[in-house]
This record gives structure tokens, sequence and C-alpha cells, in this order.
């Protein structure tokens, strides 16, 4: 179930699932980290062995996720926690940064040059939502694979 408030507020109830991989990865908050985490993504879900066009989108997925957290949900020497976990059908995505508020960007007016990150994520996302602890947000997005993934996990 995914429940939007306001513009880009979003509220998502999901049931777990069984992971079969998982990846995990802390960076600085700062926007000179976000190519590496892009690269780190793309080389673990290759490892996995996900079809490039799945890659693409989950790469595309993080790297919005990650610098959203770092513009607007990170201070000075924060950093934000990345982790891929993958399931028989799907890759969900996790970025976590040190603000508990529910403060996500504001949309974008149509002449902005920028902030139309969640509007990517949205697009290329099954599902999408936040969580929050009382140190602590989260964002998350899912994208169902195309193939089935329980046969042979490594």
């Amino acid at each position: 179930m995914l429940l939007r408030t306001g513009a880009m507020h979003m509220v998502a109830v999901e049931q777990s699932r069984q992971c079969l991989r998982r990846w995990q990865a802390t960076f600085a908050a700062t926007l000179a980290d976000v190519p590496d985490a892009r690269r780190r993504v793309r080389s673990a879900l290759q490892q996995w062995g996900c079809q490039e066009g799945e890659v693409d989108d989950v790469v595309s997925i993080c790297s919005e996720l990650v610098a959203n957290a770092i513009r607007h949900g990170s201070r000075p020497h924060d950093c934000v926690d990345l982790t891929l976990r993958q399931d028989s059908w799907s890759v969900r995505v996790e970025v976590v940064d040190r603000r508990p508020d529910l403060l996500l960007p504001p949309a974008p007016a149509t002449q902005d040059e920028s902030g139309r990150g969640l509007t990517i994520v949205t697009a290329l996302a099954d599902r999408v939502g936040t969580t929050t602890t009382s140190t602590t947000k989260t964002v998350w997005a899912r994208l169902a694979l195309t193939t089935d993934r329980t046969r042979n996990p490594s």
C-alpha cells in the first residue's frame, strides 16, 4: 500500500520478504561520493547476475536517493547508508540519512533545472516509501526483476 500526502511525502507499508542477497555500504554525506556509490552498486548488481536494464534502473534510483539524502537529509560530517536487498523477484534500495523528520525535497517548479530526483525514482520503481526512527530516515524503493532469482542464488 502506498499513501501519498502532500507533494512528495510518501508512506508505505510492505510485508517483509526473504532476502536472497544483501549489499551495504556507508558513504560520507558529500556529493563527491555519489559516483562511487553508483560504481559500487553497479558492480554488486552485475555480480548478482541482474540484467543490464535492471542494473541501470537500480543505479539511477540509488544515485537519486543518495544525492537527496546528502542534499536534504544530512549535516556536515554525517554519513549515508545504502543497502540493496534482493529477494526472488525484486531489488529493494534503502538509503538512510540522519534526519528523521520526514522532510523530502519539494516538487520542482516547471522552470527549475533540478529537483526531479524523486520523480525519476517513482517512475522507475514499483514501490517507494519512507520509514523513520527517532534518529534516522530511510527512503526506499523496490524494483521488480524480470526473472525469478530463487534459482541458484549466489
